[in-house]
């Protein structure tokens, strides 16, 4: 669930500094891309811990997926080997 709140708490400070933003009047694209690069600086700054346990989240589920690939071609290669196999000694 770290990934969940980091985002969450990411997302949180990006509609605050846009809030602010909108209530000292500048509401417009540079507004946004403003509050964009200020919520990237501030949970930069502020969630350091956060931001790790998100990423061994994050590498968590890459090596699981990355796991079950890695077992899914080792299925099909066996398979294409018992075929080669097959069809040699069909051949002999």
């Amino acid at each position: 669930m770290s990934v969940l709140a980091y985002w969450g708490v990411r997302t949180g400070i990006f509609a605050t500094i846009v809030f602010g933003l909108w209530l000292v009047g500048w509401w417009d694209v540079i507004a946004i891309i403003a509050a964009f690069v200020l919520a990237w600086l501030v949970s930069y700054l502020m969630l350091p811990g956060l931001r790790v346990r998100a990423a061994q989240q994050m590498d968590g589920w890459i090596s699981r997926g990355e796991k079950g690939l890695r077992e899914a071609d080792a299925e099909e290669d066996a398979e294409i080997g018992a075929d080669a196999d097959r069809d040699a000694d069909a051949k002999s």
